[in-house]
């Protein structure tokens, strides 16, 4: 029974997606529909459910299969709020109409429920097949926009690369089940210890688990289907795929590499490879190459939302630098960074959709002087952006240089040289965003955006959090580090 109360965040939210999906067949033509307040409802108790949990410590429930402890529940609270923001941005949007919203909030729904699974799953079945479920869901929100083209090759590319990933994903679970006669990524490490591999054999484990997880995470070699996908999906599908999957990806490969390909290392608060392959070095190459391939392509992007699509991508290389140096004050980083992006990209992707409602596109030179038209969303538009990057005095620049001190501190100069190079490159790329919103400084000929007092509040439920959490940054580390003790070993 207990094992069943600690699993009751999902368990709500797979009774709300029911209600929803319940709702949608049985519709016969009422005028009032509660689906939104469903939805919110169900969302917000299963976020309360989440916080109770804490009281309980960390367990393992059903055998081994989950993990309920402060990492997955850290990453619980951060899927909830992503889809309650997606679903309070729905009624912002004409995108969404209000005919295909059910169908919105069902899959908003389905996706956050299998994106908790993956932040608890143990058992790499269980892992697989929640990844494989969000992926499924993730196709089908890229493709919302079914009248767009751009929507329909989003969904078609995600598909492809998403049907590769899996299966090289489903091969390393292969060879790491039948070396090790077990599911369970802590007794894999068991068996590891007891029966190392050659390196030869590690070595094609690792790279088959990370080159099929990299697709989730949106990191070199498969970054290439990001700026695709956020760039043809309905751009409130865009903010909650630009981080509901990265962060699902991350949830998985922390707590997927440092209990199978690490152990704990002499020094407090640190791990050491695992065996005689350093994969650290293998992702630090990896975490060289998305940062630069981010924040250069980003620089020479002429659309707005790819632009944001490739920032995203850098950002995934700062956070992987959090994962090679093996160290909790990297980890706790990664979780900081992913908050602020949780505040970045919603609004980043909330103010785009805005602007796009009304000028039917979202390239740059079309949003020339738009700071005239809408001051409060141009200015938060650029401070969410800059946030997202890194750029001093912003929220997000003590993720980025607690990410940095940690790679100097390992002494990985060359890695922290690169990352300061792609923050300068991320920074001047919002810049020039920045320039075409101010315009020629010329009176517009263009009649300001409708004031709308619940996108200005709307906003700063954005704006707010973010800022206290650079404010509260201290509290924010300490909790995200008091999440790190998932270590059943």
């Amino acid at each position: 029974m207990r094992d069943f109360f600690l699993l009751m965040p999902e368990i709500l939210l797979a009774t709300t997606l029911a209600f929803v999906v319940a709702s949608e067949i049985t519709y016969f033509g009422e005028q009032v529909r509660l689906i939104t307040a469903t939805s919110v409802l169900g969302l917000a108790g299963a976020f309360v459910q989440t916080i109770i949990s804490y009281k309980y410590g960390p367990t393992q429930i059903f055998g081994g299969v989950l993990s309920i402890d402060g990492f997955s529940l850290f990453f619980k609270l951060l899927f909830i709020l992503l889809a309650l923001f997606s679903i309070a941005s729905m009624s912002h949007t004409k995108v969404i109409r209000v005919e295909n919203r059910i169908e919105f909030c069902a899959l908003i729904l389905a996706g956050t429920l299998s994106m908790c699974l993956v932040a608890s799953a143990t058992d790499v079945l269980l892992a697989f097949l929640s990844l494989l479920f969000l992926n499924v869901i993730s196709y089908f929100l890229s493709a919302y926009g079914k009248h767009s083209v751009l929507s329909t090759e989003a969904a078609i590319k995600y598909l492809a690369f998403g049907t590769v990933s899996i299966t090289l994903l489903l091969y390393s679970f292969s060879i790491l089940f039948a070396l090790t006669k077990s599911l369970n990524i802590y007794e894999m490490h068991k068996g590891l210890i007891s029966n190392p591999l050659s390196p030869n054999v590690m070595l094609i484990a690792f790279m088959l688990s990370f080159l099929g997880l990299s697709f989730q995470l949106g990191a070199f070699p498969m970054y290439l289907i990001v700026p695709d996908v956020l760039e043809g999906s309905p751009t409130p599908i865009s903010a909650f795929l630009s981080l509901g999957t990265r962060a699902a990806g991350f949830a998985f490969v922390i707590r997927f590499l440092i209990v199978v390909f690490a152990q704990p290392s002499l020094n407090a608060g640190q791990w050491q490879v695992l065996g005689q392959v350093d994969w650290t070095e293998i992702i630090s190459v990896i975490a060289g190459l998305t940062m630069l391939i981010g924040s250069l392509l980003a620089f020479r992007q002429t659309a707005a939302k790819r632009l944001v699509g490739y920032l995203v991508i850098a950002q995934t290389g700062f956070l992987l630098i959090g994962l090679l140096v093996l160290d909790e004050v990297g980890i706790a980083a990664i979780l900081y960074n992913l908050v602020i992006e949780l505040f970045a990209l919603m609004g980043s992707f909330f103010i785009l959709s805005v602007f796009m409602d009304e000028l039917k596109s979202d390239q740059l030179a079309d949003l020339k002087g738009m700071l005239k038209r809408s001051v409060p969303e141009c200015i938060c538009l650029v401070l969410f952006l800059l946030s997202l990057v890194g750029s001093p005095p912003m929220p997000g620049f003590i993720g980025k240089f607690t990410l940095i001190g940690v790679a100097i501190r390992h002494q990985r100069m060359a890695l922290a040289a690169v990352g300061v190079f792609s923050m300068v490159i991320s920074t001047v790329a919002v810049a020039r965003l920045a320039f075409q919103l101010m315009g020629d400084f010329q009176k517009s000929t263009q009649p300001p955006l409708s004031s709308n007092i619940l996108r200005k509040v709307f906003l700063a439920a954005l704006v707010i959090p973010m800022a206290l959490v650079g404010i509260f940054a201290d509290w924010v580390f300490h909790w995200a580090g008091q999440s790190l003790g998932f270590i059943f070993w």
